[in-house]
């Protein structure tokens, strides 16, 4: 689900960002960037994610910078997504948004 304020775009996942959606939120982030020049990723209600999912994150950001856009995680990182990238040595830190309360830097 997207919503767009102004250019700005946010992305939401919800429930489990894997394997099985990736090709459809990775499709979803693709026509964000064509709609805007600065898209939001919102992962605060993903229940759970695989390395496909990261994997989508990270290509999207590679995207992002190839079409000189902005890209940003935004909202809360839930416990899983933070468990997940600790356990895999993987750091977010880098794609979040740190605009106030908007982006939470524990990824």
């Amino acid at each position: 689900m997207a919503e767009k304020n102004t250019d700005r775009i946010t992305v939401k996942w919800q429930g489990t960002a894997g394997i099985e959606q990736a090709h459809a939120l990775s499709d979803e982030l693709l026509q964000a960037f064509k709609d805007s020049s600065d898209v939001r990723l919102d992962i605060s209600e993903v229940e759970d994610i695989d390395i496909t999912g990261i994997q989508v994150i990270i290509a999207a950001r590679k995207e992002a910078e190839k079409q000189q856009k902005n890209f940003y995680i935004t909202g809360k990182i839930p416990p899983a997504i933070q468990d997940f990238t600790a356990a895999s040595s993987i750091s977010l830190k880098d794609y979040v948004a740190d605009y106030g309360n908007e982006g939470d830097k524990d990824a």
